[in-house]
């Protein structure tokens, strides 16, 4: 096959560099094209990726790519190297770069969707959630600074279960009111999250549907269970499925994937967002 590669060789622990996984792609018979993973050089060598694009990478990375390929017809394949590695791990992808690019012949497809998440900045696309609460405080400047890797990330997420506040957040789902207090809010499209914490193990990236997760005063322990507990064990939880979440929230409260809410340009005061799922996707190789 035609191959685009991109890599972010600095994903993880950095042990992969663009060198060898080219000559490991060589050497199963694929012709590759050495692409820009951000940016100018991203949408280059989206213009003509050939018969498959493959992301190597962490979950940045990985989303980036799914976010940009998506509604072109090409399909993806996911050489995991980051630390949390949530998309990878949700869809079943894992092994070394050498075994995956064995098994690509005998993989099956699968479909990722495309979310998006709309309020008064405008429009911001996202693979893996969005949510209020524990995860969007997680990745405030004040918490997210010095985060070495996932363990340290989840053993920061253990103290922040047991010390955050309840916050009483307007909430709809499909136009059902689920207002409440709670300490997370997630509308997932796949189903770990953050640092490997699996909270919806029923999600379907293809399915057009969102797994929404409401944690409160009681789920605690739940939640701090989840942070030593290996990713393929999953939640006690019982998400909410459905296609539309409305939340209102301040600028602080919020993230979209990786993205948090202050720097989405939003307004200072109450704002409403709207999250769904569009008609765009990618097949991915699994």
């Amino acid at each position: 096959m035609n191959v685009t590669l991109l890599v972010n060789t600095s994903a993880g622990e950095g042990t992969h560099s663009k060198r060898e996984l080219r000559r490991t792609l060589e050497a199963a018979g694929h012709r590759v094209e050495l692409g820009g993973r951000k940016g100018k050089k991203l949408r280059r060598a989206l213009g003509a990726p050939g018969d498959l694009v493959v992301a190597a990478g962490g979950d940045g990375t990985v989303g980036r790519i799914l976010k940009a390929l998506a509604g072109r017809g090409v399909p993806l394949a996911i050489l995991p190297l980051g630390t949390a590695n949530n998309v990878a791990r949700s869809l079943g992808v894992r092994g070394s770069p050498e075994e995956l690019v064995a098994g690509w012949p005998a993989a099956r497809r699968t479909l990722v969707r495309v979310g998006i998440a709309r309020g008064p900045w405008g429009e911001t696309r996202f693979i893996e959630s969005v949510g209020v609460g524990l995860l969007a405080r997680l990745m405030s400047p004040s918490l997210d600074r010095g985060i070495r890797d996932v363990e340290d990330a989840r053993a920061r997420t253990d103290r922040l279960i047991r010390a955050l506040p309840l916050t009483r957040w307007r909430l709809e789902l499909d136009g059902q009111d689920l207002s409440g207090d709670y300490l997370l809010v997630e509308a997932m499209n796949i189903r770990c999250v953050g640092p490997n914490l699996c909270v919806a193990q029923r999600a379907e990236p293809g399915d057009g549907r969102l797994e929404v997760v409401l944690a409160g005063g009681e789920d605690r322990a739940t939640l701090r269970s989840l942070t030593g507990r290996a990713p393929e064990f999953g939640s006690a939880l019982l998400p909410r499925s459905g296609r539309r979440l409305t939340v209102w929230c301040k600028r602080k409260e919020l993230h979209v994937d990786h993205t948090y809410g202050k720097d989405l340009r939003a307004p200072r005061g109450l704002m409403r967002v709207d999250v769904e799922l569009s008609g765009l996707g990618v097949e991915v190789l699994v």
